[in-house]
């Protein structure tokens, strides 16, 4: 008898388990100590591989997907990526609505792994009917048999996060974590890692990174929601101009 082969059944398998890494130079002149949970050693190269194999397993077993489902997202690259790539191995159909600050080699990445991909101008506002919200929307309307993630909206986003990233973190560190910091889009990331953490450990302070231009930083801080603020900007997967319910707001601290 052969001895067994030692090898995963699909690449879906590496999801999740990433290592922390220690930051040296760039912390130098700041006290304490700094690591960085390297999440590019997901197979998909990002932590949106978390979200995009959980919500899919998710709707797997509650029966809202079959071989025949159209897989359908809003992203700026890396959530589309991923469900990309999920879609592929699991045999189902994708199509991502990307907005257009999203790079050029993202985009011919996402169809180099099958997916359609609309682009969508990114200086519109949330309900303008061009913008990568509302596209994603009518298609998902138009297309029969259609599942549509919407990472904004969805509390799976958060609980990936809660049931894996959270819990790594807090092994790795062996609960001496004091900080988290985090950027904040859909706010899946830093809400789920930072409700398992508060759950551990209340002390801890959970930091988002905002950026200019999006309204999350002065929505966290007054609850308003102000217009005003919205200014075109150029970072990928960073900030918003509307309010996704899969930020948990009251468990970040700054």
């Amino acid at each position: 008898m052969k001895n067994k082969i030692n090898a995963h059944e699909n690449i879906l398998s590496l999801v999740g388990k990433t290592p922390l890494i220690k930051l040296n130079r760039v912390t130098s002149k700041l006290e304490g100590s700094f690591y960085a949970k390297y999440e590019a050693f997901n197979p998909g190269h990002s932590n949106k591989d978390r979200i995009a194999l959980h919500i899919i397993e998710s709707a797997e077993k509650k029966g809202l997907i079959d071989k025949d489902t159209t897989i359908i997202e809003t992203t700026s690259g890396n959530t589309g990526f991923s469900l990309s790539m999920v879609s592929m191995v699991k045999g189902y159909k994708c199509i991502v609505a990307v907005s257009s600050k999203s790079s050029p080699d993202k985009i011919d990445m996402l169809k180099s792994m099958g997916a359609k991909v609309y682009v969508c101008p990114s200086n519109v506002p949330a309900d303008d009917k061009r913008s990568y919200y509302q596209v994603a929307k009518r298609l998902n309307e138009e297309i029969k048999d259609s599942f549509y993630v919407n990472q904004y909206f969805n509390e799976l986003n958060i609980d990936a996060h809660y049931e894996t990233t959270g819990p790594e973190i807090w092994n790795q560190t062996n609960g001496n974590i004091t900080h988290l910091i985090a950027s904040s889009g859909t706010g899946g990331t830093i809400s789920g890692i930072g409700r398992f953490l508060k759950e551990k450990n209340p002390e801890i302070k959970i930091i988002g990174v905002d950026a200019y231009g999006s309204v999350l930083k002065k929505f966290h801080e007054t609850g308003e929601f102000d217009s005003k603020e919205i200014y075109p900007y150029r970072i990928e997967g960073l900030g918003k101009n509307l309010i996704p319910t899969s930020t948990d707001f009251s468990i970040i601290d700054l």
